[in-house]
């Protein structure tokens, strides 16, 4: 089925931390009630929370832009690129590293925030990095990139459909993770 495309970004606050803003390593704290995510804290299976770092409070509140809410995609922009993470919650105030994009939906009565992620997650979108980082020395996806980026976009009640099937499939999958991961042990 063909759909309309329209701009990634018309739906999207997409923010990164601003570079002279850039946190170094030695400030990062081993326990704290701030949390930063890094490149290292996204996994192919999201978010890794413990390896996740702390963060004084007043690094924490210099960027207002980037403080996470529940609900947020995150997208490694340095590095490898494309690695992503979901916000399902919060247990403590949590923010952004550098290498990382903040991407928060604009539009839910248009757009199902897990239907973004999931195509974030799918082989077009990984084409669309490929296409973006080949020959580059140091890759990285720029905030430009997610703004001009066409994506098909079905009517919201096709997306929830789309989504709860997917959705359910990844539920399965952790719960085979899980059973895997007891049998091992």
């Amino acid at each position: 089925m063909k759909y309309k495309t329209w701009k990634l970004g018309e739906f999207l606050y997409i923010k990164g931390r601003i570079g002279w803003k850039g946190l170094k390593k030695n400030e990062y704290l081993s326990d704290g009630k701030y949390r930063i995510i890094n490149g290292e804290s996204l996994t192919k299976d999201g978010i890794d929370w413990s390896k996740a770092g702390f963060i004084s409070k007043e690094r924490y509140d210099e960027s207002p832009e980037i403080m996470l809410q529940k609900g947020d995609i995150l997208i490694s922009k340095d590095g490898t690129i494309g690695k992503l993470g979901f916000v399902t919650n919060l247990e403590l105030p949590s923010t952004v590293a550098s290498g990382i994009f903040v991407l928060r939906n604009l539009k839910p009565a248009i757009i199902n925030t897990r239907f973004i992620y999931n195509y974030l997650s799918s082989i077009y979108f990984r084409n669309f990095i490929i296409s973006r980082t080949e020959g580059s020395v140091i890759p990285h996806l720029y905030q430009k990139d997610f703004i001009d980026l066409d994506f098909p976009l079905p009517s919201l009640k096709q997306q929830n459909k789309i989504v709860d099937i997917l959705d359910t499939i990844l539920f399965k999958i952790e719960i085979n993770k899980r059973i895997n991961n007891n049998l091992a042990a």
